[in-house]
């Protein structure tokens, strides 16, 4: 996958229009399409203000591994970073409930 495909993947999975990232990023509409279509490289600079805009890392942005996450654990990563902070919080304080509940139970 190139990182034009990359970028609209992530901005897909946050819900935005090229023209949204285009208005967060404050650059043309017809920019975002060029860089997702191939047609333009973006220099380091703007894959940051790309990555800003869409919240996420420039590793995540275009592509990087995550290190030895399995494809489901991949998939929740990427819904958890497009969850509110206060869904962030609520799922944290669930992940660490169900942790203590896991060490409570007895081994068979």
């Amino acid at each position: 996958m190139d990182i034009g495909q990359r970028i609209e993947q992530v901005r897909e999975e946050k819900g935005l229009t090229q023209s949204g990232l285009a208005r967060e990023m404050g650059v043309s509409q017809s920019a975002v399409s060029q860089i997702e279509a191939g047609e333009r490289n973006p220099s380091y600079d703007m894959l940051r203000q790309i990555a800003k805009a869409l919240n996420v890392s420039v590793p995540h942005l275009v592509g990087a591994p995550v290190e030895k996450l399995r494809p489901e654990e991949e998939v929740h990563f990427r819904q958890y970073r497009g969850l509110s902070p206060e869904a962030r919080r609520e799922l944290e304080e669930f992940a660490v409930y169900l942790y203590h509940k896991q060490k409570q139970r007895k081994p068979r």
